[in-house]
């Protein structure tokens, strides 16, 4: 539902946020050597020239160990070059990361951007010549307290601080255009003094960190700052305590000291109020910990500059960007989105007393930038489970900060993008019953970018009655739990970059806890009638500068309700293939909400529901369905659907395994890869070469097992410090369990362990090496094991095996029992003997017909004609006549009776029309010069080119289809022949041959 306003809106708080981290924590990631002088001699030279600097590389490898190669040019943090700090954008070779990089003396920073989130590079503390990337928004022990300050400014404007809690998905879609602040960074005599005095270093320490805290307003909300002169010549660098103009408050940041501060200079013309349209002042601590408070508004003189931020100097960078970035977010309107009381055993009520009425949209601690995340924590324990410190602003966030740019903080001028906003739809508004798990499906579209990632929102803001009403379990102040309130927040913010749509809840707590997750994981299903608004946000990634839209739903809830499926529901049901079952299910009156449903069979345990049963019949609770010949399994699940539309439906599924007895033996498999494919119809790169995989057991997240069973002799590889930095082999020949597994996705996976002493590593091969070591949950000191709950984070690719080496040192091995639980974008699985008698092929699918067109046993599909298609693996029985598979869907091959197992996976194939230039070459009104080409290439003309696309002689897409900004970069390149072909808005206008020198 799309809902446009046509007055603008504005929102004030009366109130000042602070944020502290209470200490240091070990951090995550890998650490690597880096020769920073020869990076530095590719511009040791250039710099003193005026021109900006440009085409400079850097390799930096990424968590997985892979190197990504980026890009560099200059930016503009600095009005002009600075002597000895120099700031660069960088974009890698195939566009999916961006950063930010800042190069002092003999070292650099960098922030990196791509569709998972933010990394951060910084020297490693230990080592001269060693850096370490990490996460930005790893978990560490943190601590916020909020403060409680008004002004004029705020007063005046209080009447109309509630203005926008109606009021959504205004001022979107954004990001043809950036908007930019003269940012004052003022630092005390203490943050200088914290460097020995030295100016330079601590101007470096200030530019480096706006420089990392720009890539994130860049990539949210189109927003950059630029330092103004006074900071970068050192005018507002303060060198003595004495004499600064800031006080420092010994117990806590505060925001009207900054603006005391502030206020002090422009009387005194130290810094007038026209020189800049926000400030903020930066401290360093004595000891550990990092502090902030903040509050509203860029662009008024007496309180532009109401921002403190404090870090000791040993705080990793990612924790000071996200202190900063949470605190410049207040500076912009933007209120704390948790729904939480309490606070920490230190301080008991600081999550109470920084709650917010206008944007309290998170169940519990909340896990977003203006999130509390850990720190709601008594005396009832609101933290949301697994990753609750998530790198982008929540929808509310976004909506009061791009109010406030609207008015007051308008005062930024505007710096041109070639980025063009992606566009979200979430669809029509529907009803459900209550207590009944629902799916959305959102719609996103993009004309330049394809890292899109989606995030799905509840966009309701709890009331004051609903303060830290949180799931089934934790009442508010109103006396209810959050599931009996009509107003409450239950469902926290999601963001994927595979899928546009989200299941509420997760499919886990459906299959395993009857519609019922714990309080903490947020994903409590209402149990009263009430309204839901969800919003269904797209970022675009954009290298330059994020581009984003958004959408909202209304759900209504409807008094009718639970649908819940009754039969087949106990345990030990058996059924035979080819023979019927009656499938029975509670209405609830919900046939009033959705006459006709769909029932849908699972074999693999509630993963995936490739077969249907019935469609469109009757919501009255019972239907007699014929089981499919499908092959034998012991996890076969039902699931009853009411479709409202394409993009939503409520459902329930049976509540445990049931088994289908059958003589079809085919098996289950997973592809790879499966990313998208582009090519050109009849092209070498139209034959996909894929490999028939081997046959696959049921996937899992969690695995129990005994220890003495499986048990071998194996080498023990852990990491050599508390700090996990570095593997060592700390013992060899001991007892251990090994067993092998895949991914199911490619991504990064964190493994936990149930209770108890147990060393869980993990290696890319058996037997266990340092060279084939990925990641442990133990460290050994020289003498003494010490194993952590959970094993360092580490990225896994699909389709390749690896081993957990797992040892709690007992020999001989004793029998107790463990539970291993991975969290990650997929699930594990393991593989096993493929069957005799059963051959495997690769099918494509028309997506227009939903027909089989080909089938290849490598996946060569030059014969398919321009379409897009559905391209998965099939294992069938050797007898079976795959030709005859073609014309045919899955479905109709399974209602012949032919023994099939299609792929728990699949991926999409895009193939074009013919390269071919000859209908066009007699177009005289376009040039492309210089051809041959080395490193630009431009386009003369006056037609209005939008986008291009850029094949190789073998057909192989290098680009997708790019947008044009006035030249084509040749640089990354490899010297040959290749088909430029160029659209404007209505098609393609002109194809010609391009040589690379």
């Amino acid at each position: 539902m799309k809902t446009k306003l046509t007055f603008f809106l504005l929102i004030v708080f009366n109130i000042f946020w602070a944020q502290n981290i209470s200490k240091e924590a070990s951090l995550p990631g890998s650490v690597f050597p880096f020769d920073f002088q020869r990076f530095d001699s590719q511009f040791r030279e250039t710099r003193l020239k005026k021109e900006k600097i440009s085409k400079v590389w850097i390799n930096i490898p990424a968590e997985n160990g892979k190197s990504i190669r980026f890009n560099l040019s200059e930016n503009g943090l600095t009005e002009q070059r600075l002597n000895s700090i120099l700031t660069f954008d960088g974009v890698s070779e195939d566009r999916s990361s961006s950063l930010k990089l800042s190069v002092f003396k003999d070292h650099f920073n960098a922030i990196i951007k791509n569709d998972e989130g933010y990394f951060i590079v910084e020297p490693y503390k230990t080592s001269p010549g060693e850096y370490r990337i990490y996460n930005a928004f790893s978990k560490f022990d943190e601590r916020f307290t909020c403060g409680v300050e008004e002004n004029d400014v705020i007063k005046e404007l209080a009447v109309v601080k509630q203005s926008l809690n109606s009021k959504s998905a205004v001022n979107f879609p954004f990001g043809n255009q950036i908007r930019k602040f003269r940012l004052a960074v003022a630092t005390t005599g203490e943050f200088t003094q914290a460097f020995a005095g030295n100016t330079d270093d601590a101007l470096a320490e200030a530019v480096n960190m706006v420089n990392l805290i720009n890539k994130i307003y860049e990539s949210e909300v189109s927003v950059t700052f630029g330092l103004i002169a006074d900071t970068t010549n050192k005018t507002l660098i303060f060198t003595d305590p004495a004499t600064d103009p800031f006080t420092v408050d010994a117990s806590f940041a505060s925001a009207a000291n900054s603006q005391t501060g502030f206020n002090t200079m422009n009387t005194n013309t130290t810094l007038v109020y026209n020189k800049y349209d926000i400030g903020h002042t930066f401290n360093i601590l004595s000891s550990g910990g990092a502090q902030g408070q903040a509050g509203p508004q860029p662009c008024n003189n007496t309180s532009k500059s109401r921002a403190w931020s404090q870090w000791a100097l040993t705080m990793p960078k990612g924790i000071v960007a996200g202190l900063i970035a949470h605190e410049m977010g207040h500076q912009f309107s933007a209120g704390h989105t948790y729904n939480a009381v309490g606070g920490s055993a230190s301080s008991p009520t600081f999550c109470t007393s920084g709650w917010n009425a206008g944007a309290a949209i998170e169940p519990g601690g909340g896990s977003t930038l203006m999130g509390y995340s850990t720190n709601c924590s008594t005396p009832n324990n609101q933290t949301n489970t697994g990753n609750n410190n998530l790198s982008y602003f929540n929808a509310r966030s976004l909506d009061q900060i791009l109010a406030y740019l609207q008015t007051p903080a308008n005062c930024y001028t505007i710096v041109a993008s070639t980025n063009q906003a992606p566009s979200a739809n979430a669809g029509v508004d529907i009803t459900i019953p209550k207590n009944t798990p629902f799916k959305l499906k959102g719609i996103a579209t993009d004309p330049n970018d394809s890292n899109l990632s989606y995030t799905w929102e509840q966009a309701d803001i709890a009331t004051a009655n609903d303060k830290g009403a949180f799931g089934s379990t934790i009442t508010g102040t109103g006396g209810y739990t959050a599931v009996n309130s009509t107003t409450a927040p239950l469902f926290r913010s999601e963001q994927t970059v595979s899928t546009t749509e989200r299941y509420f809840p997760k499919m886990q707590f459906v299959l395993n806890n009857q519609n019922n997750p714990p309080t903490n994981d947020a994903e409590a299903l209402p149990l009263v009638a009430r309204n839901m608004k969800f919003r269904f946000t797209v970022r675009d990634n954009n290298a330059t500068n994020g581009g984003l839209d958004s959408d909202e739903i209304i759900v209504t809830v409807s008094n009718n309700g639970p649908l819940t499926v009754s039969y087949p529901n106990a345990t030990g049901i058996s059924v035979a293939s080819n023979t019927n079952m009656t499938v029975t299910w509670d209405v609830n009156n919900t046939n009033t909400i959705k006459s006709n449903v769909d029932i849908l069979l699972s074999i693999d345990g509630g993963v995936s529901f490739p077969y249907t049963l019935a469609s469109n019949v009757l919501n009255n609770g019972s239907y007699n369905a014929t089981i499919p010949y499908i092959p034998t399994t012991d996890k076969a699940r039902v699931k009853v659907v009411g479709v409202i539309n394409p993009y939503a439906e409520f459902f329930d599924v049976s509540d445990n395994n049931f088994t289908i007895t059958s003589d079809c033996a085919a098996y289950p498999t997973y592809i790879t890869p499966q990313t998208a494919a582009t090519a050109v119809a009849g092209s070498p790169a139209s034959n996909l070469n894929m490999v028939a995989p081997p046959a696959a057991d049921p996937a899992y997240t969690s695995k129990t097992f005994v220890y003495n069973v499986g048990t071998s002799t194996n080498n023990i590889i852990v990491y050599s410090n508390s700090g996990m930095t570095a593997p060592v082999s700390a013992s060899s020949n001991a007892v251990t369990n090994t067993f092998k597994f895949r991914v199911t996705e490619t991504g990064s996976y964190v493994f936990s362990k149930s209770s108890g002493f147990l060393i869980t590593s993990v290696h890319s091969g058996s037997p266990a090496t340092l060279a084939n070591f990925l990641t442990s949950n133990a460290y050994y000191n020289g003498s003494n094991y010490t194993s952590t709950g959970s094993a360092k984070a580490v990225v896994l690719n699909e389709g390749v095996d690896y081993y957990f080496v797992i040892s709690n040192f007992s020999n001989p091995a004793n029998a107790t029992s463990y539970t291993l639980t991975s969290a990650g974008p997929g699930s594990l699985y393991e593989t096993t003997t493929t069957p005799a008698g059963y051959s495997y092929t690769f099918v494509a699918i028309n997506n227009s017909t939903g027909k089989i067109q080909a089938v290849s046993p490598t996946a060569n599909f030059t014969s398919l004609p321009a379409g897009t298609f559905t391209v998965k693996g099939i294992s069938y029985v050797s007898t079976a006549n795959v030709s005859s598979f073609v014309g045919k869907s899955v479905s109709e091959l399974i209602a012949l009776n032919i023994c099939l197992n299609e792929s728990k996976n699949s991926r999409v194939l895009t193939l074009t029309s013919s390269l071919g230039t000859k209908e066009y070459q007699n177009v005289t009104d376009i040039k492309i010069v210089p051809n041959p080409v080395k490193d630009i290439l431009s386009v003369i003309t006056d037609k209005q080119v939008t986008h291009y696309e850029l094949y190789d002689m073998s057909g192989r897409n290098m680009v997708g289809r790019k947008k044009y900004s006035g030249n084509i970069i040749f640089t990354e390149y490899s010297a040959g022949s290749y088909v430029l072909r160029l659209f404007d808005k209505e098609g393609l206008i002109y194809t010609t041959t391009v040589i690379k020198k």
